[in-house]
């Protein structure tokens, strides 16, 4: 047993639980987060380099962002007017894409299109970061076990210092975002699931990732969160066709038609989930969706008689290995599940659970060194699914043995 003074750092709380801690398991506490943002430190040393500017993703919104507040807003997703204008406003590289994005989040981005790009690449990595601390902020009340290792700081380390999320900060993306609309979600779910739902339809920026979700939620026949979801993305729909009109919705429902039709390695690669894992190894179509389908099954079974947030964390876990989109910044979603679940493991003294859910948070760092094969970070992502999925069992066992004594 470890005996530990109380001190200003720890919550005074969780100081008498601390005591039953082992003194590898503090050590461990305090080093990863050290050792995960310091692998992040070249890159945030040269946040201001033009390369690094130029290679994000940011252009994907800044574009269009200046395009509406330019009078064009009926033509972001025409492809030759979006490169024109950004030929003009970003550079002449050849780096142009479409934009698949529902038109209600280029609003966002408006106030950065009155920067030059590349000092509205600085700014929204500041903005990044006031949105991650927003995230701690609310992550706060859910982790007191966690924090009972070391300071309170603890939790907003590790949420730095996973790979995902530094990376969505670097590329100038928006799964910050998702990630928020994601935890309010949660926070207001046990008494407030209609509200849950309206607050989770925001993320429909990123619609590839909630479906899955959504769909788990349908067959829980939690209407009211889906009924919700369902009105909030209408009129986010609404508020995207009064900023493009009719008539370009059209068009940005043909484009992603279009999208989905366009497959190869180059782009497939990137993506840590599934499809591209399957892909690699020419495992075929019809064993990815037999395995897809029997995934979602499964968690439709064990989620059943779960509560609401229990349900949303199975599906952010599952959402993270069956869309068929999902690149290194959306994985961003799964530090919501990964904290939580290390909060309950701390306070249960399951310290398996605990190595193998921080292996999952761990394990994309690897990236940071290997960029050209993003698909095997799913393997991570099946890892911490395979952990959960193995707590559950372990709650249903443990709960049939209880009513059978009783």
């Amino acid at each position: 047993m470890c005996k530990i003074t109380r001190g200003a750092n720890f919550p005074e709380a969780a100081s008498r639980i601390v005591k039953a801690v082992p003194y590898y398991v503090l050590a461990l506490a305090m080093g990863i987060p050290a050792l995960l943002v310091g692998v992040e430190l070249p890159f945030w040393l040269t946040l201001y380099r033009q390369n690094l500017a130029w290679h994000s993703d940011l252009r994907v919104y800044y574009t269009p962002a200046y395009m509406v507040r330019t009078g064009q807003a009926s033509s972001i997703y025409d492809f030759t007017a979006l490169k024109t204008n950004e030929d003009a406003v970003v550079a002449r590289d050849g780096g142009a894409v479409p934009f698949l994005h529902p038109a209600y989040e280029v609003l966002l981005f408006v106030p950065l299109s009155f920067l030059s790009y590349r000092t509205a690449y600085v700014v929204s990595a500041l903005v990044n970061l006031c949105v991650l601390a927003t995230i701690s902020w609310l992550l706060f009340p859910l982790t007191p076990d966690l924090r009972s290792l070391g300071p309170n700081w603890l939790p907003p380390a590790l949420l730095l210092g996973f790979m995902p999320i530094a990376f969505t900060i670097f590329a100038g993306q928006d799964s910050l975002l998702l990630l928020l609309s994601l935890v309010l979600a949660y926070r207001v779910m046990p008494n407030h699931e209609a509200a849950a739902g309206v607050l989770f339809s925001l993320g429909m920026f990123r619609f590839q990732v909630l479906l899955p979700i959504v769909i788990l939620f349908v067959l829980w026949r939690s209407l009211r969160f889906v009924v919700a979801w369902i009105t909030g993305s209408a009129v986010l729909l609404t508020i995207s066709a009064a900023i493009t009109g009719w008539s370009a919705q059209v068009q940005y429902f043909k484009v992603l038609n279009a999208m989905a039709k366009v497959s190869f390695w180059l782009m497939i690669e990137r993506m840590p989930n599934l499809r591209a894992l399957f892909l690699a190894f020419d495992l075929g179509a019809v064993p990815l969706a037999f395995s897809c389908l029997s995934i979602l099954l499964l968690i439709f079974v064990l989620g059943k008689g779960q509560s609401a947030r229990r349900k949303l964390l199975l599906g952010i876990s599952v959402s993270a290995l069956v869309t068929y989109y999902l690149f290194m910044h959306d994985v961003s979603v799964l530090a919501l599940p990964i904290l939580v679940a290390l909060n309950e493991s701390v306070r249960a003294r399951d310290w398996l659970r605990t190595a193998l859910v921080s292996v999952t948070l761990c394990g994309f760092a690897i990236f940071w060194f290997s960029p050209t094969r993003l698909y095997l970070g799913v393997l991570f992502s099946m890892l911490f699914f395979i952990t959960e999925v193995l707590d559950l069992f372990r709650r249903s066992n443990l709960t049939a043995y209880k009513e059978a004594l009783l």
